[in-house]
């Protein structure tokens, strides 16, 4: 049986209009990566051009990531820089977002959605969470409703 870092894996780079070398990582499918830098990163915007290199597996990707990322100096990289970037990197205003654990494949699938639906995950789940507190909150007041009716019923 495979395992998952048998898979073939994209190491990316991400330039800005003046071939700056913006930002390097990997991925099994580097699009997916890349909305949730676009979703997250206050960089995304600066990018202009995408390479891929592809390898056959995941650990040969992670160790010429770790090689780019010393020898190339990305900007905002901050794992195994030797120059790692000191500010934020996530949007202004954006919360660090909270810990729900939710499946990388879903998660990743998840994010194109709303991607093409034209939300962040972040829209989409508050979205869904006042819906399910609307709901609630009438179910309660029908409850009470239903108690009264009984009281003056009894």
């Amino acid at each position: 049986m495979s395992s998952s870092k048998d898979r073939r894996t994209g190491l990316y780079r991400l330039f800005d209009k003046k071939r700056r070398l913006l930002y390097v990582g990997i991925g099994y499918d580097p699009k997916v990566r890349w909305a949730r830098h676009a979703a997250l990163t206050r960089w995304w915007k600066d990018v202009s051009e995408k390479q891929v290199e592809w390898f056959p597996t995941r650990p040969e990707a992670e160790r010429a990531e770790r090689d780019a990322i010393r020898d190339e100096t990305p900007i905002y990289n901050k794992k195994d820089s030797a120059v790692p970037y000191q500010g934020s990197t996530i949007k202004r205003g954006l919360k660090l977002p909270r810990r729900i654990p939710v499946a990388d494949d879903v998660w990743a699938i998840y994010e194109i959605v709303c991607a093409e639906s034209g939300v962040t995950p972040e829209e989409d789940m508050t979205r869904f969470i006042k819906q399910r507190l609307r709901r609630d909150r009438a179910e309660k007041r029908r409850f009470a409703a239903e108690l009264r009716q009984r009281a003056g019923t009894v």
